[in-house]
């Protein structure tokens, strides 16, 4: 009897072992924040800003861009074209140096979706 209950509490431990890490594991794998849709005024189309993307492919940190550029909590950001090449929000790092350039009329398509 008692060789059953320490095979029984051998296996529990071991279950939850196992549960543990896969958590563990889960939450480095995900990328905080998930997609965030900017609605874009007039005929350019919403901006759809990945954090996966970001994070993962072009490894920038959090810290990055959080708080010293943007909120944690998605921001109302009222940018316009003109706004678009200066120093500020997306364009202190879309800037043609560090990431593709704001300014030019072909990379639009990469931000705005229609």
């Amino acid at each position: 009897m008692r060789k059953g209950i320490w095979k029984g509490f051998l296996i529990s431990i071991c279950i939850l072992t196992f549960a543990a890490f896969g958590v563990s594991y889960a939450q480095q794998k995900k990328t905080g924040g998930g997609d965030i849709k900017f609605e874009a005024s007039g005929s350019s189309g919403p901006v759809l800003f990945s954090h996966e993307a970001h994070v993962n492919q072009h490894k920038a940190k959090c810290t990055d861009c959080h708080t010293k550029i943007f909120k944690m909590k998605k921001e109302d950001l009222k940018m316009t074209k003109e706004a678009h090449g200066q120093d500020k929000h997306c364009g202190v790092c879309h800037n043609g140096k560090k990431a593709f350039s704001q300014t030019s009329e072909a990379d639009c398509g990469k931000c705005h979706k229609k």
